[in-house]
Order: C-alpha cells, then sequence, then structure tokens
C-alpha cells in the first residue's frame, strides 16, 4: 500500500516526483493539461523523455487525472467530441510516459436519468477511446462520483454497469474516492459499512479493478451528496474511519492518493501523509521499498 498525492506539474510536469517525494509521497497524481479548460495536453518528445528519466529514478507509479470538463452523458454532441479528444489525448501521453492510468469522472447524465440507453452510449464512447491504441497498455479509471448535479457513477452498480457494457474490456479499472463514496452514504468509517459498501463494490465492479484509492477525509455529514474534502482525520471518516478503511482486504496493495486541502491550503502536505503512514504502520502493512535519492548539487 503506498500512500501517495496529486501534485502541481507547473514548471514540467517532471517535477511531480520530486515535488511528492519531499512530502513523503509514494505515488503520485497530476494533471498534463489545465483541468478547467479544453486546450488538449501536447507534451514535446524532450518533455517525455525527461518525465520519463524522473519517474524512472524516483520508482514511483503515476496517475493521470483527466480534465474536470469532460461529460459523457452530456446530451450536446460537441461536449462529447471534446470529452472524447480530451481522453483520448490523455490516454495516447499516458502510454509514452509510463502512466498507470487516467483517472476520470464519466459526467453528469443532466437530470435525465442513468438508462440502459445512455450506459449503451457512454460505454461505446468510451470503447472508442480504447481503440484508438489498441496496445496501449495504459488504463481507463472510472472514479465514482459524490452524487451531485445529477452525477453518474455515484453508485458502484453504475460504475459496473458501464464496465459491462464494455464487454468488461481488460483496460478497465476503477477508483474510489472515501469522500464521494461517503458522501453518496457508503458508510466506509465503521466496519459494518466499510464491509458492506466493499462487498457491493466487488460484486458491482470486482476488486481485480480497483487500482486506485482517492483518499480523502468528508468534510460533510453522510449521505449529504457533497463533494467537500477535508484532511485526513478532520472529517467525517476521521482518522478511526481511515484505520478501518486501511485495515479491509481490497486495499492491501492500492495506492492511496490525497487530493486533501491541505493544513496550509496548498493542497496535499507531509502532514497528511504522515497520518496515513503512521495508520499504515499500527495496521502493520509493510511501506513499499523506496530508492535512494542522492541530493541535487547545487552549483557554486
Amino acid at each position: 500500500m503506498r500512500i501517495g498525492a496529486h501534485v502541481s506539474s507547473a514548471g514540467g510536469h517532471h517535477l511531480g516526483f520530486e515535488r511528492a517525494r519531499a512530502i513523503g509521497a509514494e505515488a503520485v497524481q497530476l494533471f498534463i493539461s489545465a483541468p478547467q479548460q479544453w486546450k488538449l495536453p501536447a507534451p514535446s518528445a524532450e518533455q517525455i523523455a525527461l518525465f520519463n528519466a524522473e519517474r524512472e529514478k524516483y520508482a514511483m507509479p503515476a496517475f493521470f487525472h483527466g480534465v474536470y470538463l469532460m461529460n459523457f452523458g452530456s446530451p450536446r454532441e460537441e461536449t462529447l467530441e471534446l470529452s472524447r479528444a480530451s481522453l483520448k489525448a490523455y490516454m495516447h501521453f499516458a502510454g509514452l510516459m509510463g502512466i498507470t492510468g487516467t483517472i476520470f469522472h464519466v459526467g453528469s447524465h443532466l437530470g435525465a436519468g442513468f438508462s440502459e440507453e445512455l450506459n449503451r452510449r457512454i460505454a461505446a464512447m468510451l470503447l472508442e477511446v480504447l481503440d484508438e491504441e489498441p496496445e496501449n497498455p495504459s488504463l481507463l479509471i472510472l472514479e465514482n462520483n459524490a452524487g451531485q448535479g445529477n452525477c453518474i457513477g455515484g453508485q458502484f452498480g453504475e460504475l459496473g454497469a458501464i464496465i459491462r457494457a464494455m464487454g468488461s474490456h481488460p483496460r478497465v479499472a476503477a477508483c474510489i474516492d472515501t469522500c464521494h463514496a461517503y458522501a453518496m452514504g457508503y458508510d466506509l468509517a465503521t466496519a459494518d459499512g466499510c464491509s458492506a459498501a466493499m462487498a457491493e463494490f466487488d460484486a458491482e465492479v470486482g476488486f481485480a479493478r480497483l487500482v486506485a484509492v482517492h483518499a480523502n477525509d468528508a468534510r460533510m455529514p453522510l449521505g449529504t451528496f457533497r463533494d467537500r474534502h477535508e484532511n485526513i482525520g478532520e472529517g467525517h471518516l476521521g482518522l478511526d474511519g481511515f484505520r478501518t478503511l486501511m485495515g479491509h482486504p481490497a486495499f492491501g496493495d492500492v495506492p492511496f492518493l490525497l487530493e486533501v486541502p491541505g493544513f496550509d491550503g496548498s493542497g496535499p502536505d507531509a502532514r497528511n501523509i504522515q497520518r496515513l503512514k503512521k495508520l499504515r504502520k499500527e495496521l502493520g502493512i509493510a511501506p513499499p521499498r523506496q530508492p535512494r535519492i542522492p541530493p541535487t548539487k547545487k552549483p557554486k
């Protein structure tokens, strides 16, 4: 179980690994384009080579997060085309940059409801993305939503339905956001609630497809459909909730990626990382081996 974090890619995507290591992270998630814009990512060959060199040096699994604008449930063809183009671009560069996979939100049905017809349409579009580069090993990772705004995928059953409609494609995986799940009414903070939630996930999606966890405490109470991330131990999940969650066998080999606000408001930080590492140690879960990185020599 690696404890990782979403980090900034400002100044160069390759800098994400150094930033992650500086706060004690063991895995990394990042954007490679502005998350609130449709502009497609376009790393140069030199930037890709530099990113790969840093990834190998730090020996960290890396994930992309897709842009927030994507909506595969939209009735507007323009939005659907932009969504496909964005996800295809992310998947293309994920393949070139040794990325485990691209985590993304399916979108919102905008009040129309999650019907069988909509499910088939979404599945067809996501298969189109995968078929663009069939030899690309990078994963397409569906994330559960918090339920607000008629979001698709808040219930594990909806994620499972999309995956089944895709013919259970081997390159489709899932990410559980702990805050989103709690907002949807999955009580991950208690032993019984966590067991019930994970039994449902296994039946609908399957533990074998779980490749990442967005580890976020919840600022809002259980089942309020509000996506408000909180620092670890400061929300309604609390330290006991994360202890329960991390002790579940489904998460034994799954990286936890922090998307918390940070104690200084600057995003995931060492204090949040250390809280999860302390719980991991208490549970007797072995940390991953980390390569020794020699200090950067400063010019005289």
